[in-house]
């Protein structure tokens, strides 16, 4: 039988005068003593013999005794392990010796996120690059995966609010630290989980009501631009989505003429969307086939209907993504110019464009399934984070049709 404790090794006397803090196995009687993976000492004085662990004199006394229970529930799975493996016939100190001192490969935060991001789609990989970066100057130097808290979690959640960021940028940001988390435990048989307990709730993950109404949206249409102004380019694209059931912008410059096919006698987009990879057909409408055409008439060789990508320079998935991010700011600053022209005191993005035809169709009480499907969404449930609730207005005319 075997039987284990942790001691104050008082034969034993160090450089420093301190005793050793060991735990012994007795096996058969026979005595060996381990060295526990924080190399413990200290003076006689601050070791507690009647409970076997340090007492108040000792420096941060409760996190060491933590660390002392650590050892001891470590040495007891051990023996549990070597009594299943051995029928229950014993083992020898060797034996232990193996398991309890087996060094483990330390795991870094960060060098893991670099090993993860290298392996992952260019989108991916831009998330959790993010989520690094944000980390990164929250921490401030490497630590190991290990020692990582859900005081930490909770301490770095304050941080990015006060830096300013939204519930949804920073509910990502834990969502992507948690799926490397699990990623560890699954490949590098990491055992700590530091989001046991943590509130997923804190986070109003509602979407902005982003729309404009249909005044605002026909302001924009009818604005004068000649080809070759600023913006000119930037309010076709905006409108070109509106007319197009909202369609985000990355799908917009990747239209290619081979995109436009004849379906029961009308000329249809038909395009894979980006981020669902689920098809999406569009009935082109006059207004939008006459933007189309006019880009048509410029194209310089170009297999692209609009210009924002160009093939001979935007190659690798990250070419274009890079592309991607700075045409949209252009069109963002560009369409703000000409708001602030007619009126429209709201900020505008590329993506006021998609919640307004989804807002406006509402309001004109076309099924939120209809428009699900016009945008592309997966669900409808996605569809409703983009829709304004219907004004007091609209409401009480609806009331005064029960009557």
């Amino acid at each position: 039988m075997a039987t284990i404790k942790i001691i104050h090794f008082t034969s034993k006397k160090l450089s420093d005068g301190k005793n050793p803090v060991l735990l012994r196995l007795t096996i058969e009687r026979k005595i060996k003593y381990f060295s526990l993976p924080d190399n413990f000492s200290c003076f006689p004085s601050q070791w507690d013999l009647k409970n076997g662990q340090f007492n108040k004199k000792y420096p941060n006394f409760q996190k060491a005794n933590k660390r002392l229970l650590d050892a001891l529930s470590k040495a007891m799975d051990i023996i549990s392990q070597l009594n299943v493996k051995n029928n229950d016939k014993g083992f020898t100190h060797n034996e232990f010796s193996e398991l309890f001192n087996k060094k483990t490969n330390k795991l870094f935060l960060f060098q893991y996120f670099d090993e993860t991001i290298k392996r992952l789609s260019v989108g991916n990989a831009a998330a959790y690059q993010d989520t690094k970066n944000s980390l990164f100057k929250f921490i401030g130097s490497e630590i190991e995966m290990k020692q990582i808290t859900l005081k930490q979690i909770n301490q770095y959640v304050e941080f990015c609010k006060e830096k300013g960021h939204k519930d949804t940028g920073i509910s990502l940001k834990m969502r992507t630290l948690r799926a490397l988390f699990n990623r560890a435990k699954k490949e590098e048989k990491l055992e700590n989980y530091p989001f046991d307990g943590f509130n997923w709730r804190q986070f109003n993950l509602a979407t902005e009501k982003r729309a404009i109404t249909k005044t605002d949206v026909l302001r924009i249409f009818n604005h004068k631009i000649e080809p070759g102004q600023p913006g000119f380019d930037s309010r076709n694209i905006w409108i070109f989505s509106y007319f197009c059931f909202g369609m985000n912008f990355m799908d917009i410059a990747k239209l290619e003429p081979g995109n436009i096919v004849t379906e029961e006698g009308q000329q249809t987009l038909v395009y894979f969307r980006s981020k669902t990879h689920k098809i999406v057909k569009v009935p082109l409408s006059t207004e939008a086939l006459k933007i189309i055409e006019h880009y048509k008439n410029q194209n310089f060789g170009n297999k692209y209907i609009f210009p924002v990508l160009n093939p001979e320079i935007h190659k690798t998935p990250q070419q274009i993504k890079t592309r991607i991010k700075t045409a949209t700011k252009k069109v963002n600053d560009e369409i703000n110019i000409i708001a602030q022209k007619i009126g429209i005191e709201k900020r505008l993005t590329t993506y006021t464009s998609r919640h307004s035809f989804a807002t406006i169709l509402k309001k004109e009480l076309i099924p939120t399934a209809v428009i699900s499907e016009m945008m592309g969404h997966a669900t409808e449930s996605i569809t409703q984070t983009y829709l304004d609730s219907f004004s007091n207005d609209t409401k009480s005319e609806a009331a005064k049709k029960l009557l």
